[in-house]
């Protein structure tokens, strides 16, 4: 008598993951802080100190998204100050600014976006929809988010 096979019944679903389908959109904050590009930094250091946060989506006149401005861009405006001995209050966002900006959809999965984080070394990134800036997704975001995974994704 021959044994074919040592293997047991197999079945194509069990190897296969299911992951939950957490998207941006439902965990990103919809009430964003955000600047003109005209607006001076001073002004800009006091609402983000007053609201704690690290930094914030610049708009155009029109509302489009053009930058970020973060708290290592203001860092900037400390050391200029200091070098060239100027007030902060006379320069602009748009001075300082960092022009290039990611930014993610918000039918993204929380897990695209954690390695986003990862490899663009950010703390937030701007959620923009057809080309319209709906919110704001942070990495404490994504940490909550992760809070709502079921047991049986960590396997």
């Amino acid at each position: 008598m021959a044994i074919k096979s040592f293997r047991g019944p197999s079945s194509k679903n069990l190897n296969k993951k299911i992951y939950q389908n957490i998207l941006v959109k439902d965990h990103m904050s919809n009430d964003v802080i955000t600047f003109k590009k005209d607006d001076y930094i001073f002004d800009v250091m006091k609402i983000l100190t007053e609201n704690k946060i690290s930094g914030a989506p610049v708009l155009s006149k029109s509302g489009k998204l053009v930058g970020m401005i973060s708290e290592t861009d203001i860092m900037k405006t400390i050391i200029d100050s200091q070098y060239y001995n100027m007030p902060i209050n006379k320069k602009k966002v748009s001075y300082y600014m960092t022009d290039y900006v990611d930014y993610i959809s918000p039918n993204n999965t929380i897990f695209e976006i954690a390695s986003k984080f990862i490899t663009h070394k950010r703390r937030r990134f701007p959620v923009v929809n057809n080309g319209k800036l709906i919110g704001i997704i942070s990495k404490i975001d994504l940490i909550n988010a992760s809070l709502t995974l079921k047991s049986t994704n960590y396997n």
